[in-house]
């Protein structure tokens, strides 16, 4: 027996100070550590809100974004100095927001507004109507009509063009470009290139056979805004030559199915 115990005591004596030092060689994780994460779809600045709303105790929290140029693979990064439980849960949250480009459904609404009360023409929809009297203190207009209507599908940061048509048959070209700023919750987004612009026209004879002078093609409307899916938004107005009426455009992010 007594030999027995001196070759338990000998093999013991050989195997811990092996496992010992293979444990000595993966030294334990610091309990906060920096990451840095790839950004490759969504805007950089809802990726650092993103990372930020992970960081339950933000005073130990440090989160740095930056760009970068010339690499189409991705926008830029977010370096997250935080705990364990900090990086799973971004790491978790970023693949669920920051997966394919955005698809958006538009609706785009051309109206003819008039200062002056008139018998309805082709109705307004609903929509439109709220987001109207929503501004009712600021546009000068008493009557509007519906003259076009064009439904859209947009890919996030690629341009589009569509076509919107005017009175007599007027050609209006309307481009749109837009980003995504939002998570899949809050669906914000920010349309930064808007512009509608009128072709060359030449209107048909009046009705006593007089002929009416060409219209140039000119720019209608420049602009930038933010929205959110669902919402309707007066994108802007432009006055129309030899006329009291004003073209009115409206623009709906609808929610896709």
């Amino acid at each position: 027996m007594k030999n027995l115990y001196i070759r338990i005591a000998l093999l013991l004596s050989t195997l811990l100070p092996g496992s010992l030092a293979a444990q000595q060689l993966e030294p334990p994780r610091p309990s906060i550590y920096t990451v840095q994460y790839d950004i490759r779809y969504i805007d950089l600045h809802a990726a650092e809100v993103l990372a930020w709303d992970q960081c339950t105790q933000k005073e130990r929290c440090v989160i740095r974004a930056s760009a970068v140029s010339g690499d189409p693979a991705k926008r830029g990064a977010v370096a997250i100095e935080a705990d364990n439980a900090v990086h799973e849960k971004f790491a978790r949250a970023l693949a669920r927001e920051d997966a394919a480009p955005r698809t958006q459904n538009f609706q785009l609404l051309l109206l003819a507004a008039s200062t002056k009360a008139g018998s309805p023409g082709t109705e307004v929809p609903a929509n439109a109507q709220k987001a109207l009297s929503d501004l009712k203190g600021f546009l000068p207009f008493k009557s509007y009509e519906l003259l076009d209507t064009a439904w859209v599908r947009a890919t996030q940061d690629e341009a589009l063009s569509a076509r919107l048509v005017g009175r007599q048959g007027a050609q209006n070209q309307v481009q749109l470009r837009f980003r995504n700023t939002g998570t899949k919750e809050d669906r914000s987004l920010y349309v930064d290139g808007f512009s509608l612009r009128a072709e060359p026209f030449s209107p048909p004879p009046a009705a006593g056979g007089e002929k009416q002078p060409a219209r140039p093609a000119r720019s209608l409307i420049e602009t930038a805004f933010s929205l959110k899916e669902g919402e309707t938004i007066v994108v802007g107005t432009s006055k129309v030559d030899g006329g009291d009426e004003a073209l009115v455009v409206l623009l709906t992010a609808v929610p896709v199915q």
